[in-house]
Parts: C-alpha cells; sequence; structure tokens
C-alpha cells in the first residue's frame, strides 16, 4: 500500500524539482557500523548474521519515510513497508536476485529467508522485478572492506529505489566492524536523511545484542 505524495505543498519541493533535472541524481554514503555484539548474538543464537543484518538495516529504514519513497510515472508515492531484495551467490559463481518480505520479528525473518534464498539457489532464474518499488536493493559483498561503492546505472528512467551494500567484516581496535553503502535519490532525500539511517541502524544492532 501506498500513498501519493503533493508535491506542491512538499517542503523538498524545490529540492525535488531541482534533482529530477539530472541524469543521474544518486548520490552515496559509505561508512562502517559497529557489529561486534551484533556478531556474538547471532553466533550465541546460530542466526545467519547476514540475514540478520538485513532485518535489522530494512528496520532501522522503514523507519525513516524517505527510504519509503519512490518515483513512479511522474508522482511520488511514500509506501506503508519496504522489503528488502538481496543478491544471491551460486556455486559458479554468478549471481542472482532473491526477494524477501519483512516479517514481524528478527527469527521469523531469518527463517522465512533461509527458505526463499535456498528455493533461489535451486531455480536461479534472474528477476529483476523492475516492476516492484516497495523494495530496497541489498547486495553483499564479503570478500572487500570497501570505503566507496560505484553501482550500475540505466539513465532515463525514474530510478529510485536505494541501493545498500554491506563489506566485509573487519577488526579495529578490538571491535568488529563492517562497511555499508547507502545510494539514494538525491530527488527524494539527503544526506541528513541517510544520516539517520545509520544511527537507527546501529541502534537496532545494539539493542539486538544488548
Amino acid at each position: 500500500m501506498y500513498k501519493t505524495l503533493d508535491t506542491t505543498t512538499w517542503k523538498r519541493r524545490e529540492v525535488f524539482h531541482f534533482f529530477r533535472k539530472f541524469d543521474d541524481p544518486f548520490f552515496n554514503v559509505s561508512a562502517n557500523v559497529d557489529v561486534t555484539a551484533f556478531f556474538d548474538f547471532c553466533k550465541k543464537q546460530h542466526l545467519s548474521f547476514s540475514l540478520a543484518s538485513l532485518y535489522s538495516s530494512s528496520l532501522a529504514a522503514n523507519a525513516i519515510e524517505e527510504f519509503r519513497m519512490r518515483l513512479v510515472g511522474g508522482e511520488v508515492r511514500t509506501y506503508d513497508k519496504v522489503h528488502p531484495s538481496v543478491t544471491v551467490l551460486h556455486d559458479d559463481e554468478t549471481f542472482s536476485f532473491c526477494y524477501l518480505e519483512m516479517q514481524s520479528d528478527l527469527v521469523s525473518f531469518v527463517s522465512v529467508g533461509r527458505e526463499r534464498i535456498d528455493e533461489q539457489l535451486r531455480t536461479r532464474h534472474l528477476e529483476p522485478g523492475d516492476d516492484e518499488h516497495d523494495k530496497l536493493h541489498y547486495s553483499i559483498m564479503p570478500w572487500v572492506s570497501f570505503t566507496a561503492v560505484k553501482h550500475a546505472r540505466r539513465f532515463g528512467r525514474e530510478e529510485s529505489v536505494p541501493k545498500l551494500v554491506f563489506g566485509k567484516i573487519f577488526e579495529e581496535n578490538g571491535r568488529r566492524k563492517m562497511p555499508v553503502s547507502v545510494e539514494a535519490n538525491h530527488a527524494l532525500m539527503d544526506g541528513l536523511h541517510v544520516g539517520k539511517y545509520f544511527e537507527l541502524f546501529q541502534e537496532q544492532l545494539n539493542r539486538a545484542g544488548a
């Protein structure tokens, strides 16, 4: 479900129209989150760290209205809830996309998510899902503790789904940290909103690991 935003009264209307003219209005922010306690929590509870991180990240994103906004057919839609999709790596080093749904709790999400990923590993269909706007596009890159990410881009389209990437966990001063990249359409959100996401994501990680 979604509601259509009246952009004529939107406080960001001038910024919105300014960035809509850009060929590539996306901006990227990469930063590290502390996963020390969360990593130990997942290990003790026998939970997939990757799926648990997806859930915690998606909870944070859903709490911020701008992360639920999408450009569709010239209008701005605000979805009630958005769901994570994630790249799945196959044995032959190719990948496909797996579409997950938010659940009422972390354990349920990890359980259902594991089933969906196992199914995707069997079917191996590359289904872009371009018409599904209530999504958050995730990639997991556990080989590199990156400092920045550049995504492939198709111009001439109203792309507005945020793209998030998790990188390789590394140790710093006795703490485990994970790089996270967020790419978002500047017509719909600003650095302030990405900053809020990182704050909320960190809070989710700390809360689960407490």
